[in-house]
């Protein structure tokens, strides 16, 4: 009876997967170019970057522990390791893992990273049971991940605090059910600086956004995440996927220029006012179509 209801379980996730709109070339890219190792460098305050190309892993030091927030796809893991070395941070001291979201190329990496460190694993909601599960339970229903436990289930506004550094969790879905969109303030030369890690965006590209069965709510969860992001004003945003942001800045950054080159109170508002606008042109194309189509 046991192994029947475990084959039922591994046949849904199987289907799940087999519904991802991400084509195979998509998806090698993340397992392939973007996943390629790059120095590390200090960004501000006291924020690294220990990621790859285009997949991005944020280090948050403390006098106590660090945070990790995303742990990048299984071929990431020893870039990150590599990174957090030569920065010269001890692995052993990461305490906290996050995650902007519970997609393969942000968490594949969780399970090696906790055995590595034993860091306790936080997340909000329908992304901590996505994590626990080893599959991805969003939209995109993409490959998963090794199983890792959830030590801490976080709700919309809990806080994780470290060695004097607090990160709030605001709960903005529609990329992923659970999707955390994280924010922390932290000082460079006297100057403060708000931060968010911008992780939630809309749906996949792909992804049936109205009469979805299975995320009946997930225009209306979209949309409520636009108005969410909206009331929050950093100095500095930074994504989870970094390359095109960061061109051009890092050597700029790494010199310690002034103002900061990623200073800009007016650019997360700017990336969610087009961010909604694309989500606002699927939803007309979608109308259309189904109009046209008499569905």
């Amino acid at each position: 009876m046991r192994k029947a209801v475990l084959l039922i379980i591994i046949s849904s996730i199987v289907a799940w997967a087999q519904t991802s709109p991400l084509s195979p070339e998509q998806r090698a890219t993340f397992h392939g170019r973007q996943s390629e190792a790059i120095e590390p460098f200090h960004i501000v305050g006291n924020i690294y970057y220990v990621g790859a190309r285009n997949i991005a892993s944020y280090l948050i030091t403390t006098p106590e522990g660090h945070i990790m927030i995303d742990t990048g796809t299984k071929e990431m893991h020893d870039v990150v390791r590599a990174n957090v070395a030569k920065l010269g941070f001890k692995l052993q001291e990461i305490k906290i893992l996050l995650s902007g979201h519970a997609h393969f190329d942000h968490v594949q990496g969780h399970a090696a990273m906790k055995k590595a460190t034993g860091a306790k694993v936080m997340a909000i909601g329908e992304d901590a049971r996505a994590l626990s599960a080893g599959a991805d339970l969003s939209p995109l229903g993409d490959e998963g991940w090794e199983p890792v436990k959830v030590d801490r289930v976080l709700k919309d506004g809990d806080t994780v605090t470290l060695g004097g550094t607090t990160l709030r969790a605001v709960w903005t879905p529609g990329h992923t059910p659970g999707c955390t969109t994280w924010t922390t303030r932290t000082e460079e030369k006297g100057r403060a600086y708000s931060i968010v890690f911008q992780a939630c965006g809309g749906p996949n590209a792909g992804v049936k956004l109205i009469g979805n069965t299975k995320f009946p709510k997930l225009v209306e969860d979209t949309l409520r995440t636009f108005q969410t992001q909206k009331a929050l004003k950093p100095d500095i945003y930074l994504p989870m996927h970094p390359e095109s942001y960061f061109a051009g800045k890092v050597d700029r950054i790494k010199s310690g220029e002034t103002p900061h080159p990623l200073l800009d109170p007016n650019a997360y508002a700017k990336l969610i006012a087009d961010t909604e606008t694309n989500f606002q042109k699927r939803l007309q194309e979608e109308r259309a179509k189904a109009s046209t189509s008499g569905k």
